[in-house]
């Protein structure tokens, strides 16, 4: 089909009814016959979209990788991802030489990191993975949802296993990162398939490009901010309240003001809030103050640099989540202004 535009008249038939003639290649491309039906879908620029019905169910989209070629397993892990983020539905694999390795590696990747993917097909060199599930059954707002929820979580308990010294609460917060990073991948793929389907967008509860273009960054800035958590949690463990009390429960004063930015700029994009947003946007100049302070005591103290440095690196992460609150709420601001 031409990429070309093309200027078609409207015709009046019947005293009533405008028609318009279809490109005959474009028709002929999709087996199109007299007596068969196209869905008109009005789209929000006053532009329709034509969809022939039934020709949406073809066979699924496949991707092959030729693993013999590649130098690691992190090497085909990373076309893999590729490949699902494009929107594949079926991805077949030929492996090398190292078969086991490659195997076990990509296995542990589609369960820690990726949805819906199941192995339908294997042999002792060659794989067949399929994704079953849909963006109708899991709509990207309810993912992204689902992604804000788990993140919220993670950051309380990095909070509380600083406060209490729990190590099993702060390795049990690194691992739901990975649960964060499968949903984001999820979305990403979803977003990118919505923006070539207009049919698919409007089934996903999506509007416009626009829109799948703000959702994009915000939930890569949810994404990060489950990284800072882990992050905050890791560090955690090399922190002693009993010698930086004060200073822990500061910085976690602090957390939590950050956590509420966050929390409310995730409220105000799904009531579409504007302004809300724009308050939330002035909390994190408050938050400024309170770290600028925070960083003046921790400088200040005779603890041993190891723990002056773990402070420090938190208090950084806590800085960092307030501010992808922020920037979710900018977002916010984008999309309730309308073009």
């Amino acid at each position: 089909m031409k990429a070309d535009v093309e200027l078609r008249k409207v015709q009046l038939t019947g005293g009533s009814t405008y028609i318009i003639s279809l490109p005959k290649d474009w028709a002929g491309s999709l087996g199109l016959k007299p007596g068969d039906y196209l869905q008109i879908v009005r789209q929000p620029d006053m532009s329709i979209l034509l969809v022939p019905r039934g020709k949406r169910a073809e066979k699924p989209s496949e991707a092959f990788i030729d693993a013999s070629l590649a130098r690691s397993p992190e090497e085909v892990v990373r076309e893999f991802i590729a490949c699902y983020l494009t929107g594949h539905d079926v991805i077949r694999l030929k492996l090398g030489g190292r078969v086991d390795e490659y195997k076990s590696f990509l296995k542990r990747v589609m369960r820690n990191k990726l949805i819906g993917l199941e192995t339908v097909e294997e042999s002792t060199d060659y794989i067949v993975i399929r994704c079953l599930l849909g963006y109708v059954d899991f709509p990207i707002k309810d993912a992204v949802n689902r992604m804000h929820v788990m993140t919220i979580s993670m950051c309380r308990d990095a909070i509380k296993a600083l406060r209490s010294q729990d190590k099993s609460l702060a390795n049990d917060v690194v691992q739901r990162d990975d649960e964060v990073d499968r949903l984001y991948l999820f979305v990403v793929r979803g977003l990118k398939m919505a923006v070539e389907d207009r049919l698919l967008m409007r089934e996903m509860g999506l509007i416009n490009p626009r829109e799948c273009l703000g959702y994009r960054l915000i939930v890569k800035s949810i994404e990060r901010i489950a990284d800072h958590a882990a992050r905050i949690a890791k560090l955690s463990t090399a922190i002693s309240p009993s010698s930086a009390g004060n200073l822990v429960e500061r910085i976690s004063s602090i957390a939590d003001t950050a956590f509420k930015i966050y929390e409310d700029s995730v409220s105000s994009l799904f009531k579409m809030d504007l302004k809300q947003a724009n308050r939330t946007l002035d909390e994190v100049y408050k938050l400024y103050e309170m770290e600028s302070e925070a960083i003046k005591r921790i400088l200040g103290s005779s603890l041993d640099i190891r723990t002056i440095t773990g402070l420090r690196l938190i208090l950084e992460s806590v800085r960092r989540i307030a501010e992808y609150g922020a920037d979710i709420a900018e977002i916010v601001i984008n999309l309730a202004i309308k073009p």
